[in-house]
């Protein structure tokens, strides 16, 4: 399994010889040729096969993104891909629902008034309304992890009717179930950032994409890269050939120059704080949707029985700057695969790479020894009974290390990876490209049906005191 061939997807995928059409003309060309040039350097290398296995245990779900637009200043409207959403103003993402017909859907229709003067949704004919088209199949009932009932809102002042969030409030509109479910999205909105402090670390993690872990503060530093949904920590599936790649935050249609109004994040089930614990779930999406037919930049593709997440607790065993990372795996039957238990994508100015083995009280700086992952997509293997890797900057006064257990002594991991991928140059800052990788991984088995845990832990501090800190856990005797 190859969770970090995701950096590679994301890149290629950016121009796969058409511009997506959201795009302006000018920068479709630019930004075409460039992802073309990159795709054909890392694919020459990389070997990448983005061939769907053909026996899996689960099938995932095409969506529709339902976004709504603003007609004329006074008609909302709801409408799907690009071809209405770039004529008029847009007022973001409001749901995802199904893209085609199954048990348990029912079609949704877009209605036009008899006057043209506003658009409504509904599941039956309105009077006074003629039918457009089916916008998607929205789902008869709350039976999938994360769904909410659709909520179409009216204004009595002017008759304008609008397709809302649940959680929405549009001046003048009194809002009412149409009672089918989707999965509510987020509008406009970039970020909503859940935030937790213990121990010195502060982390914030983000709702719009999955819950994913955005943020990683300790000594007024933030250690996370964001470039696209493929980075942060997070947790991620491997289904045989990493094509069918279920993943916590979102898909590839989420890099930088994407408008955040139009990115794929995975929908979040909880994200709340318990004291000093931060816990969150999501329903992951594909990270490659074009894999499937019908997956594009405007159609994710979602594992709608799956579940994704973690339970972060802060300052463990009043360590300070050490926390646990739990992550929890939730699968309707089981399945072979490989579970990346936790990635930290780090920005590029953590720059040089250790492991430590707890057993010898080891430390090794391997940073000479890295391969360059672009275009090779290659990665420092590393599988101590106890220890971990760690990344720092060139000082060594800010670092991040992750330590775990081997699964051959009680342990949740099989082997951990560093990688290398300073592949563009743009520089460190969090929405860069390049970027540095912490990866714990569970090699390829068959996974139980259910919710199943995996621990591994983080420590930020001065290189040496994260060494000191992963030997405190070794004579700890965590798992």
């Amino acid at each position: 399994m190859k969770p970090y061939s995701r950096l590679i997807v994301a890149v290629a995928l950016i121009g796969r010889g058409e511009a997506p059409l959201h795009m302006h003309a000018s920068e479709s060309s630019l930004q075409r040729r460039w992802a073309l040039l990159m795709r054909r350097l890392l694919f020459a290398f990389a070997g990448l096969s983005l061939i769907v296995p053909a026996v899996q245990a689960q099938t995932p779900t095409n969506l529709r993104v339902l976004y709504r637009v603003l007609v004329n200043g006074t008609d909302r409207m709801t409408t799907i891909g690009s071809g209405e959403r770039v004529l008029f103003p847009l007022e973001g993402q409001i749901y995802y629902i199904s893209q085609n017909s199954d048990l348990g859907s029912e079609p949704l229709y877009r209605m036009l008034s008899f006057s043209g003067t506003d658009h409504a949704d509904s599941t039956i004919s309105l009077p006074g309304y003629f039918t457009e088209g089916i916008l998607g199949y929205p789902w008869q009932g709350a039976s999938r992890p994360g769904l909410s009932v659709l909520y179409e809102a009216i204004n009595p002042n002017t008759g304008d009717h609008a397709l809302v969030r649940p959680s929405e409030s549009l001046p003048d509109y009194i809002g009412s179930p149409l009672g089918v479910y989707g999965y509510p999205r987020f509008g406009t909105a970039k970020h909503k950032l859940l935030s937790l402090s213990a121990g010195g670390v502060t982390v914030q993690s983000n709702q719009v994409a999955g819950g994913s872990l955005w943020h990683w503060f300790w000594d007024g530093v933030q250690y996370v890269s964001t470039w696209d949904y493929g980075r942060q920590i997070q947790s991620a599936f491997c289904f045989t050939n990493c094509a069918a790649n279920p993943t916590e935050a979102g898909d590839t249609f989420s890099a930088q120059f994407i408008d955040p109004s139009l990115r794929h994040g995975s929908p979040a089930l909880r994200c709340e704080n318990r004291g000093e614990t931060q816990i969150t779930r999501s329903v992951p999406l594909n990270f490659d949707p074009t894999v499937y037919p019908g997956g594009d930049e405007d159609d994710p593709v979602i594992w709608s029985s799956m579940v994704l997440g973690k339970d972060l607790t802060l300052d463990f065993h009043g360590l300070g700057p050490v926390a646990r990372y739990t992550t929890h795996f939730k699968l309707p039957k089981e399945t072979v695969g490989t579970l990346t238990t936790v990635t930290a994508y780090l920005r590029a100015s953590f720059n040089r790479f250790w492991t430590y083995d707890a057993e010898s009280g080891t430390l090794t700086e391997v940073t000479n020894q890295m391969p360059d992952a672009c275009p090779h997509d290659d990665g420092y293997f590393f599988a101590p009974n106890f220890g971990g890797i760690i990344l720092s900057d060139a000082t060594g006064d800010h670092a991040m290390g992750t330590y775990a257990v081997n699964v051959d002594v009680g342990g949740s991991v099989s082997y951990f990876v560093l990688f290398k991928y300073l592949c563009l140059h743009d520089g460190t800052a969090e929405t860069s490209f390049d970027t540095n990788v912490l990866l714990v991984n569970r090699g390829e088995e068959l996974f139980p049906p259910g919710d199943t845990t995996y621990n591994a832990y983080f420590v930020t501090d001065k290189l040496h005191n994260v060494v000191a800190k992963m030997n405190v856990l070794y004579h700890l005797g965590v798992r």
